[in-house]
């Protein structure tokens, strides 16, 4: 089989899927300076950060994901992401696949996010963003009971207490308010 090639997988006459062999390895021509140009060789650039998507997005996506971070990033689909990768973006999944990113990309650093994004039509919610838009108040990240309890004063402390409304004909005294509402 060579580089490119194709294969059909059938079984009892159904189709069951399709193999796609492609080269790992960049296609193309060298193109070298004409014989006694001045130009010097420039060195490979070591404050460029590439940044691997795990999850699929456009190449707009991509771009304003890539634009988002700067001029020193450089952000690409996983498939086409070097083993040497900085930084994976993923959305939350499985302590599973994660531990197959760490393996595919040993020195990256892996970074879970969810995007909503209306414009680009991206949206990669996990657990956190559903129980939020139930209508949860806050999600404070696991930390020891000492920082629980200091978070959870801080958000009571920082967040106005959410007002209920009475109907018309019900005495403001039966809702406890003794102004603390």
């Amino acid at each position: 089989m060579t580089n490119g090639g194709h294969v059909t997988v059938v079984e009892q006459g159904r189709v069951l899927g399709r193999l796609v062999f492609e080269p790992r390895v960049l296609e193309g021509f060298l193109i070298t300076p004409p014989a006694g140009s001045e130009q010097t060789p420039q060195p490979p650039r070591d404050d460029i950060c590439v940044v691997a998507t795990a999850m699929p997005l456009s190449e707009a996506a991509r771009s304003t994901l890539s634009e988002g971070l700067g001029e020193h990033y450089i952000v690409l689909d996983l498939i086409d992401a070097p083993p040497t990768a900085d930084v994976v973006l993923t959305q939350p999944i499985s302590p599973q696949l994660l531990n197959k990113l760490k393996a595919e990309f040993p020195t990256a650093r892996i970074i879970v996010t969810e995007i909503d994004d209306e414009e680009a039509g991206v949206s990669y919610s996990g657990p956190v963003s559903r129980v939020l838009n139930a209508g949860v108040t806050a999600y404070l990240p696991p930390r020891p009971l000492d920082q629980v309890a200091q978070n959870v004063r801080t958000h009571l402390e920082q967040t106005p207490r959410p007002v209920l409304d009475a109907p018309a004909r019900t005495p403001q005294h039966e809702l406890g308010a003794s102004g603390d509402q």
